[in-house]
Parts: C-alpha cells; sequence; structure tokens
C-alpha cells in the first residue's frame, strides 16, 4: 500500500531538494524547490518514507519529485491498523519550524471508539485543536 503526496516539477530542469530525519515519534520527509515546499509526516502504520523522480507524470515539467510512504502487506485479511499521517504544502522558501513539522501534540488509539466501531483514535493537534477518528460508517450503510 502506497500514500503519495503531490508531485514537484523540476522547474528549469533543477531537482527537488530532499531531506529526511525521525525521532521517536515520527518521520519527516520534506522536498521543496524555488516557492514551494511539501512535509510528509509519517506517525504511525507504515514502513518506510521515501522519494522518487518521475517523468511524464507533472503538467509543469517532464520531470518531479514525489514524497511517499509504503506499507508491505503480505498477509491474508491482515489485522486492522491505524496508519496515521499528515502531508503538509506551502508556497513560500521559508524554512519549516519544529512546530510545522511536529503538527500532532498527542495520539490516543481507541480500541473500540464510543460509538462501538473497532480501532479509533483521538488525535490532539499542537494547537490543542481534537479530532476524533471514528470508521462507525466505513461500510457504507450511514446511521446518521
Amino acid at each position: 500500500m502506497t500514500l503519495g503526496h503531490y508531485g514537484l516539477p523540476h522547474l528549469d530542469g533543477k531537482k527537488a531538494l530532499v531531506r529526511q530525519f525521525e525521532d521517536e515519534a515520527k518521520k519527516v520527509m520534506t522536498a521543496a524547490i524555488p516557492g514551494r515546499q511539501l512535509a510528509l509526516i509519517v506517525y504511525r502504520g507504515w514502513d518506510h518514507v521515501s522519494s522518487v523522480v518521475h517523468s511524464g507524470r507533472n503538467a509543469e515539467a517532464d520531470e518531479s519529485t514525489v514524497l511517499y510512504t509504503y506499507k508491505k502487506r503480505t498477509s491474508k485479511n491482515p489485522a486492522m491498523e491505524l496508519m496515521i499521517t499528515v502531508m503538509l504544502h506551502k508556497m513560500d522558501d521559508t524554512e519549516w519550524t519544529a512546530e510545522e513539522l511536529s503538527p500532532i501534540k498527542e495520539i490516543k488509539i481507541m480500541d473500540i471508539t464510543p460509538s462501538f466501531s473497532p480501532l479509533g483514535a483521538t488525535i490532539t493537534l499542537f494547537n490543542n485543536r481534537k479530532y476524533e477518528i471514528d470508521f462507525v460508517n466505513i461500510d457504507g450503510n450511514r446511521t446518521c
């Protein structure tokens, strides 16, 4: 399974500058061209983050750099697992701040959510906004 970010075009043949780092909570990859930047922040569930240069897949340039993360799933009917990723972009050349590259302050996993759906989470962002992740309608049968 693969999740990719937007492709950064290689304008005037200049490739994107790609950086990568990780700590105990997350893996981060950034890419930049003049006037545009992307960040892919992986918190949980993915095996690896990487980048690739594509040819012929970008409307602005022949080549582009794509940041992506992937998970290799080989077992039949594997257990449910939350895969938590943040994708950011900005339209300037300022350096990413530590706060921008750490948008999630806390992740509380729920084996059973208040609506009784399996496997959810409460995510608290750096600005203290909270979001509840609940897959109650994942089967396509809306209950509201």
